[in-house]
Parts: C-alpha cells; sequence; structure tokens
C-alpha cells in the first residue's frame, strides 16, 4: 500500500522576475501617460488665455478652468480603474503608483486652479453692503397710531 504524496513545496528559485520587470514597466508607463495628458490639459487651458495685444505685450487671462478640472478628473477616474485592475492582478507597483497618481489629481482638481475663484466670489460676496432703499416717497407713520409717532414731521 502507497501513502499519498505531499504536493510539492513552493520554490522561488524558478522565479526568473519577468513578471516585476512588467509589473514596473507598466507603472513607469501609465504614470507617464498620465502626466503627459494631465500637462496637455494643463497647457490648453493655460493657452486659451494666451492674447498678443496691439502694442505688442502678452496677456494671460485664462478661461474658468471648468471643463479642464473635469477632463482632469476623468484622468482620475481612469487611474481609479487601473488600481482596481493593478490590484485583482496582483502587480503591486502599478497598484501603488496608480494609488499616487489618484491622491495627486484628487489634490489638483479639489485645491487646484478653481479654489482662487472660488475664495475671491465669497470675498466679493461678504463685502457688498446691503442695498439701499430706492424708495422716494414721504416716509409714513411707524406704528399707524396717531401723529406723534410720525418719522418727517417729528410729531
Amino acid at each position: 500500500m502507497s501513502l499519498p504524496s505531499a504536493p510539492p513545496a513552493f520554490d522561488a528559485s524558478g522565479d526568473t522576475g519577468a513578471d516585476r520587470r512588467a509589473d514596473v514597466a507598466t507603472a513607469v508607463g501609465l504614470f507617464l501617460l498620465e502626466g503627459a495628458v494631465l500637462f496637455a490639459v494643463l497647457g490648453a487651458w493655460l493657452l486659451t488665455g494666451v492674447s498678443l495685444s496691439s502694442t505688442g505685450t502678452l496677456a494671460l487671462e485664462p478661461d474658468r478652468p471648468g471643463g479642464y478640472l473635469v477632463a482632469a478628473g476623468t484622468v482620475g477616474l481612469l487611474a481609479v480603474l487601473a488600481v482596481v485592475v493593478a490590484i485583482r492582478g496582483r502587480a503591486v507597483v502599478t497598484a501603488w503608483s496608480q494609488g499616487l497618481m489618484v491622491v495627486l489629481i484628487a489634490a489638483a482638481v479639489c485645491w487646484g486652479p478653481g479654489c482662487p475663484d472660488r475664495k475671491h466670489e465669497v470675498r466679493q460676496d461678504r463685502k457688498q453692503p446691503a442695498p439701499a432703499s430706492t424708495w422716494q416717497g414721504q416716509v409714513a407713520c411707524r406704528s399707524g397710531g396717531d401723529s406723534d409717532e410720525c418719522a418727517t414731521t417729528g410729531r
């Protein structure tokens, strides 16, 4: 009678590191690709405001960043998708690098070029005084009682 044999133990000597090299190459490639796309989005946003005046001076007043922030957010969502795929494929380096990219993009979208506009609008709303009355007629009595309470006559 023969006894069952144990399964062979894990042998790491046959690991060539090809999986790790592919993981690192994917991480670097995705990081550079996303960086290039974000650079193009930022460049397009800045170029919308470049104008050359008749005096030969260069003025830079870019458009509102709304659509460009949406484009950057889309790149961030694609990076989240890459994190999920990398975790499922056990690509540790790619998952960490894409996680870093997600955090950087989220910070740029939340506290980036749109933030000063929002602060400026809030400050502007606080500094404006209450509108003055546009009434041009005679001021009526305060309580509707006797004539001693009328503001214009003082009686």
